[in-house]
């Protein structure tokens, strides 16, 4: 696409090294590096993180391309004739300056949609429809920020005949910076909504900063906005959808019949009923209609329309494997993203890609599939399963053990075959959405009831994120993910806290620490209560132990010398503070120095405490008490043994209330999962994970009847009851019984009646009207959680530990 000196021209940069090597990719996120040829790395900055630091892996990784920003990067530490780097003021500003000088080359027609909710599905449902029509260059996924919109620009190039991007902004002054990137020729409005209202003053100021993305637009179309809220200046060319009648396209809404208005009215069925989703396919439609498409071929296209996917899920599978659902579309950018989510979630030894024909590309076959076969190559897949009539054309492409067949009814019936190569495998299952690949997954899927546990892994990643500010760059994150990962499943969350770029990662037992080292886990590994029987274990597979007496400093130092390992190997100091559970008193320090000075075998990686009560405001005098010992003894303790060892004492709770505590690390446990310390900072975190079922039966109780075991739920007038699978083995304790706890279905909250049974609980249903089938939410917030603690006289941590391993783990990323 561009040289080196060409981008480095546009953004006004100085190039260091060489300057000649061609440009066609461009990578804001190390971690999502497919392939090193031909890309330029952006190192961006902000106070989350700093993309420099990674430069140096990139290098050996192959990128031999480099934006950084002045003053922030040395390039003279790296004098090698083929990297150059391109020197600027801001990385952030020259990516857009970029976007916009390519933007310059395309005179095509360009969609910018902004709004508060339904961006993405608009932008996808538009690619439904009009990929007939034109070669469509989209935003991946929800790409829309100051930093997402310059990427979604670059992936324009000459193929496209029609280009479609979301814009997003949070603030004030945001918007204007989009617009100069999207130019677009056509805007669109959907619903506005709260979110990010705390970034402006107002709903009309809200609204006036979004208006921004239209001022040079040839046409506007508005759904929801009242025609005064339009500017004068903006009025001419903006067409305003609504159900009111002061409107310029007033819709109607008859069960799943909508009628919009025009000469003549457009009359059409529509599979979905909620509200949001008819919003969406109405601004749909006056699209199609104002890009002049008949009214026929709309009422044609419009049963094409398919749930938008706006997340990843992975799930077990059969033969100890993992599968990740991509199936709802099939094109070149959503497959780049799906490789390098298969990239970040790897867990397991072999890779698996089942993909099926790209459907309207724009590009001709062999180029299209000559892409995607350097793509697969670059994500090293063990096996590759293309399926589709087109795909096996290019069979010589792929790998020589790759597998065809014309489709999925094919595929599923000559599984038995290649059963083999799904075994201990992350499969990846990316397909358009005509080829039905929902019924592959359904076949790789482990068989299980209808309760879930579902961890959403982008709210995991936002609460490191908000940890990390408050703790800054220098201080190390320790992850807890002992007890399961607090029962969202421990090797699981541990790729992605490996991912985010977390430091060390701290586990109960040898055995927790073995699985995470199966699974292809490489931080530090803290195990807090080793056991002298699996000390072997700990050496072998390089895991750190806590060591907190004497007795297990002997042991310890005793296996070291009977396995004959060559190198002081790291441990890590308990030191007993007050909480009186396991560790070194003070009056113990000098004989532990002299142990440690007399056994080099033992490399003090770090020496920490444990806050007991770092929660409860009425003992913050203990808890800094506990704090000014810990650092006295860390004091006596680094010259004794002359160097120097990483100090933590902070827990979740301690984070935001004792930051002069912070040292070189904080453990973080419960808050990554969105329990916070305070009201304060429960508003900042997100709840991470979901315990959901479905209603397996309904049936009416006479008044009198009685309901579960030993008749403890009685009926005191008819009611509906229903039945659903979940019960204390799967940790929904009998304590919630006979009406004491819960559930919410339909968002209405339905108390229990009877007993809990083992694997099962029946729910007074009240006035509600629901079907067998419906989905019912245990808890999917922090207050449901808490509820349900207190409920049990116990702690949030006890309800989460508490899901069984037998509930399926889901994990998403949206």
């Amino acid at each position: 696409m561009y040289t080196l000196k060409e981008i480095a021209d546009v953004v006004h940069g100085n190039v260091h090294g060489s300057s000649f090597q061609k440009i066609n990719t461009f990578l804001t996120d190390s971690r999502n590096l497919n392939s090193s040829q031909s890309v330029l790395f952006i190192a961006l900055q902000s106070g989350k993180n700093n993309g420099h630091q990674y430069i140096a892996e990139l290098i050996k990784s192959g990128v031999q391309s480099f934006l950084v920003q002045k003053n922030s990067f040395n390039t003279t530490d790296f004098r090698n004739p083929e990297i150059g780097f391109i020197v600027v003021e801001d990385t952030l500003r020259a990516l857009q300056q970029l976007a916009v000088f390519h933007r310059s080359k395309f005179n095509i027609p360009v969609i910018g949609i902004t709004g508060s909710n339904g961006k993405t599905v608009v932008k996808e449902w538009l690619y439904q429809l009009l990929k007939p029509d034109y070669s469509i260059c989209r935003s991946p996924k929800s790409y829309n920020s100051q930093i997402g919109v310059p990427l979604s620009i670059l992936n324009l190039n000459p193929t496209h005949t029609l280009a479609i991007f979301e814009a997003g902004i949070s603030r004030k002054g945001e918007m204007q910076v989009l617009e100069e990137i999207i130019r677009p020729t056509l805007t669109l409005f959907t619903a506005i909504g709260s979110a990010h209202d705390e970034g402006f003053k107002s709903r009309e100021e809200k609204i006036s900063e979004k208006l921004l993305l239209a001022k040079n637009s040839n046409q506007i179309i508005t759904n929801g906005l009242k025609k005064s809220e339009i500017p004068e200046s903006l009025q001419s060319k903006c067409i305003c959808i609504s159900e009111n009648n002061d409107t310029d396209v007033r819709f109607s809404i008859n069960g799943n019949q909508i009628e919009i208005g025009g000469n003549p009215p457009l009359q059409f069925t529509f599979q979905f009923t909620d509200s949001a989703s008819i919003q969406n396919v109405v601004t749909c439609v006056q699209t199609l209609r104002t890009l002049l498409v008949n009214d026929e071929e709309i009422q044609k296209r419009i049963p094409w329309l398919q749930t938008v996917a706006l997340r990843l899920e992975i799930k077990n599978a059969i033969q100890r494997s993992l599968v990740i659902n991509d199936y709802y579309n099939s094109d070149l950018d959503s497959l780049k993203i799906a490789l390098a989510f298969l990239q970040q979630q790897n867990r397991r030894l072999k890779k698996v890609i089942v993909i099926s024909d790209i459907e309207q590309s724009g590009m001709p076959d062999t180029l299209l599939y000559r892409e995607i076969a350097s793509l697969l190559q670059s994500a090293k897949a063990d096996t590759i399963v293309g399926i589709g009539k087109k795909i096996g054309n290019f069979r010589s492409f792929l790998k020589a053990d790759s597998v065809f067949y014309e489709s999925t009814e094919e595929f599923i019936e000559n599984f038995g075959k290649i059963s083999f190569r799904f075994s201990d495998a992350t499969i990846l299952l990316k397909g358009a959405r005509s080829f039905g690949f929902e019924k592959i997954s359904h076949l790789l899927q482990l068989k299980s009831h209808d309760t879930v546990f579902e961890i959403n892994l982008n709210k995991l990643t936002h609460n490191i994120n908000y940890y990390k500010l408050l703790v800054g760059e220098k201080v190390k994150l320790m992850c807890m993910v002992k007890a399961m990962g607090y029962g969202g499943g421990g090797s699981e969350l541990a790729r992605t806290l490996q991912h985010q770029g977390v430091q060390y990662l701290a586990v109960a037992y040898a055995d927790e620490g073995v699985e995470l080292r199966q699974s292809q886990i490489h931080l530090p590994i803290m195990v807090m209560s080793p056991e002298s029987e699996a000390y072997d274990d700990i050496i072998q597979f390089n895991l750190e132990p806590e060591l907190y007496s004497f007795k297990t400093l002997r042991e310890f130092c005793d296996t070291l010398d009977r396995v004959g390992n060559a190198t002081a190997f790291p441990v890590h100091i308990k030191i007993d503070t007050g909480m009186h559970r396991l560790g070194f008193e003070e009056k113990d320090v000098d004989a532990l120095i002299h142990f440690l000075n007399e056994h080099p075998q033992l490399k003090v990686q770090s020496v920490f405490s444990h806050l007991s009560a770092s929660d409860n405001s009425n003992l913050d005098d203990f808890t800094n008490q506990q704090i000014n010992q810990f650092t006295q003894i860390c004091e006596r303790i680094e010259k004794g043994i002359t160097y120097t060892f990483l100090r933590h004492i902070c827990n979740s709770g301690a984070i935001s209330r004792f930051n002069h505590a912070h040292f070189d690390m904080v453990r973080l446990g419960i808050g990554m999962h969105g329990i916070g310390v305070n009201k304060e900072e429960q508003k900042k975190l997100e709840n991470v994970g979901t315990l959901r079922t479905r209603v397996s039966q309904i049936k009416t109780v006479n008044a009198g009847e009685t309901v579960s075991y030993n008749r403890s739920g009685k009926a005191e007038k008819e009611i509906r009851i229903a039945t659903i699978p979940i019960g204390y083995a799967d940790g929904f304790h009998r304590v919630y019984g006979n009406g004491k706890a819960g559930v919410y279905i339909q968002g209405k909250y339905c108390k229990t009646i009877g007993n809990i049974c083992m694997d099962m609980c029946m729910i007074d249903l009240g006035e509600l009207n629901c079907n067998e089938g419906e989905e019912v939410i245990v808890f999917e917030n922090f207050n449901q959680l808490k509820a349900l603690a207190d409920c049990a006289n116990s702690i949030t941590y006890e309800v989460l530990t508490g899901v069984s391993a037998r509930v399926k783990r889901v994990y998403v990323w949206e």
